[in-house]
């Protein structure tokens, strides 16, 4: 049996925590499907890394350093368990003919559901009433007399920027609890969305942000949408609407923010994401009554990382066929 030339691939995917590691069976998965093509390498410290990524070919990790990037002289293919590459597309990356495969999908109904968890959080008053269940004060007055009232989402306008695998979702979900679901796509779609009512294209932002009682932010951070939402759409938002955040802080100017929810422009936010993460402790959002916080665990769920290495398996097929790639990144458009 002919000898195979030698090509390598390389696992690179330290965490402190346990979730955000590979599960058990997993590597083994892998090494089995690569064994036909590849030489697999699991380096454990980031020394170990530097040494075997000149050679490498197909890479499956959080990113690439900007500073590993012109070390990579062999990489052809970057997977990264993230769903969003803002922070995995360094420039050096970006004009390397390195193509990239993002883990979008794998944690979309967590995101959805954590997006109508935000939003019933303040619908509902459970937030005030959790702040007040850790005074051991019976709140029930309180909420009866709240401003704006306990609410219920049947019959309001779900606003959803970006009509992707998580918008998608939310929209479903959003239909369940009887919304009337607005959305807005970055690009033309060549067939009615289900769980959409209303489909508008690019540049009609400002009507949906005028109508939508919920608007929720699920568009990628590109400099495209960097600071979309900024004091002139918080002012064209309804009083009692309400902001809910899961996308990436960078979408909101946080000033802005804390300036309309002072001055009720708006009834509240919720944000899974701020634009410097850890919240700095003095940040006004923190004390803010009709602000709830959860700090960026909306995808989390105990299937993610098994999810994005079986799609990583899926792909490892179809690299070694030339067949498209799924979830390539347009490095370009950011997304």
């Amino acid at each position: 049996m002919p000898s195979r030339k030698p090509r390598n691939m390389v696992i690179y995917l330290p965490h402190a925590l346990p979730i955000w590691r590979l599960p058990e069976g997993y590597l083994e998965k892998i090494r089995k499907a690569a064994r036909v093509a590849f030489d697999l390498d699991v380096p454990l410290t980031e020394e170990a890394f530097a040494r075997v990524l000149p050679r490498t070919e197909v890479l499956f990790a959080w990113g690439l350093a900007q500073r590993h990037v012109q070390k990579a002289e062999a990489l052809r293919w970057l997977h990264t368990p993230l769903a969003g590459v803002d922070r995995v597309l360094n420039p050096e990356l970006a004009r390397a003919p390195i193509r990239l495969t993002s883990s979008r999908g794998v944690n979309s109904v967590a995101v959805a559901e954590h997006a109508l968890a935000l939003t019933l959080a303040l619908t509902r008053g459970i937030a005030a009433a959790a702040r007040a269940q850790s005074e051991r004060r019976w709140a029930q007055e309180d909420l009866y007399g709240r401003r704006p009232p306990l609410e219920e989402l049947r019959g309001k306008v779900l606003g959803i920027l970006g009509l992707g695998d998580i918008g998608r979702e939310l929209a479903k979900r959003g239909q369940a609890f009887g919304m009337t679901v607005w959305g807005l796509a970055r690009r033309p779609r060549s067939k009615k969305e289900e769980h959409v009512d209303r489909m508008l294209a690019a540049g009609k932002e400002e009507m949906l942000i005028r109508n939508a009682d919920v608007l929720v932010l699920a568009v990628p951070l590109t400099p495209a949408t960097q600071g979309i939402i900024g004091e002139r759409q918080l002012k064209e938002m309804k009083p009692s609407s309400i902001l809910i955040n899961i996308g990436r802080g960078g979408l909101v100017q946080e000033s802005a923010l804390i300036r309309a929810l002072r001055e009720e422009w708006i009834a509240g936010a919720g944000l899974d994401v701020v634009a410097a993460e850890p919240l700095p402790a003095a940040s006004p959002l923190w004390t803010m009554p009709q602000v709830v916080i959860t700090p960026h665990v909306g995808g989390t769920h105990p299937a993610y990382m098994a999810l994005s290495a079986g799609l990583f398996l899926k792909n490892l097929k179809r690299y070694l066929i030339s067949d498209p790639l799924l979830n390539e990144v347009d490095k370009l458009a950011g997304y």
